[in-house]
């Protein structure tokens, strides 16, 4: 293998490897705090949200920002179908990026 930097072609490619991974999950990291901070906002605007199903928060969201509740339900079926989909394994992988 050829030197650089005195890494190697392998140990220069992990580094690679290693700042994508950092770089994500420091996306991740983000999205996750965005959607905390603005589901905060909107439970705060519907009264009694603490008490209501998910669909019914929806509903009532959808109702305070003007659409209607017939896309609210197809939303909530797709968004909740893509969380399931999501992998939990970059949560568990051992690295602090701090």
């Amino acid at each position: 293998m050829e030197k650089n930097n005195g890494l190697t072609d392998l140990q220069l490619l992990h580094q690679q490897q290693m700042k994508e991974k950092r770089e994500a999950i420091k996306r991740r990291k983000a999205r996750t705090h965005r959607l905390i901070v603005r589901g905060a906002i909107a439970e705060n605007a519907i009264e009694g949200s603490e008490d209501m199903t998910d669909e019914q928060f929806q509903n009532a969201l959808f109702q305070l920002v003007g659409r209607g509740s017939a896309i609210a339900t197809s939303s909530l079926q797709e968004s909740l179908g893509r969380a399931s989909q999501e992998s939990p394994s970059e949560d568990s992988c051992g690295s602090n990026p701090r």
